[in-house]
C-alpha cells in the first residue's frame, strides 16, 4: 500500500515537496503547543539525538525551520517553523489530501469515515505498542 501511494508522487509533484523526514519533523513541530527542543523531537520521532540534529540541520538549511537556544541553556535549542516552512508544509498537506480524495472519490462517505476511524485506531495501537515495548538500542546483543 505504501509503495503504491509513493508511486503517485510523479503524477502529483506537490505531494513530494518535502522528503519524508522533513515532513515528519514539520508535522511534529506544528502539532506541539510550544516550540520543541531537538531532544524532544528525537523522542517523539523515536530517533537518536545525533540523527535528529542532522535531519533538522538539513531542514533548517532549506529555510523551513529555525533553531534558537533556550534562555536556560544555550546548548539546548528549540525548533520553530519559518514562514516558508509553514507554506511548504501546508501546500504539501493540501496536495496529499487532494490525492487521497481523488483515490477515494467513488467510495461512499460512510466507507471513507470508517476507513479514517480504522486507520486512526491502527495508528493509536501502534503508538501504544511502541510505548510498551522497550526500544532495542543494540546494547543487549
Amino acid at each position: 500500500m505504501v509503495r503504491r501511494l509513493t508511486a503517485t508522487r510523479p503524477r502529483n509533484p506537490g505531494v513530494a515537496r518535502l522528503d519524508r523526514a522533513a515532513y515528519l519533523i514539520m508535522h511534529e513541530v506544528l502539532q506541539a503547543p510550544e516550540p520543541l527542543t531537538v531532544q524532544e523531537l528525537a523522542l517523539r520521532l523515536q530517533v537518536d539525538l545525533s540523527t535528529m540534529s542532522r535531519q533538522i540541520a538539513v531542514v533548517e538549511g532549506k529555510g523551513l525551520l529555525a533553531r534558537a537556544p533556550t534562555q536556560e541553556d544555550a546548548r539546548v535549542h528549540r525548533v520553530q517553523p519559518t514562514e516558508s516552512g509553514l507554506k511548504e508544509f501546508h501546500s504539501m498537506r493540501t496536495a496529499r489530501h487532494t490525492v487521497y480524495q481523488e483515490i477515494l472519490r467513488d467510495w461512499p462517505s460512510e466507507d471513507q469515515q470508517h476507513l479514517a476511524a480504522i486507520l486512526q485506531r491502527l495508528n493509536d495501537s501502534i503508538q501504544q505498542y511502541q510505548s510498551r515495548v522497550p526500544k532495542n538500542d543494540g546494547s543487549q546483543n
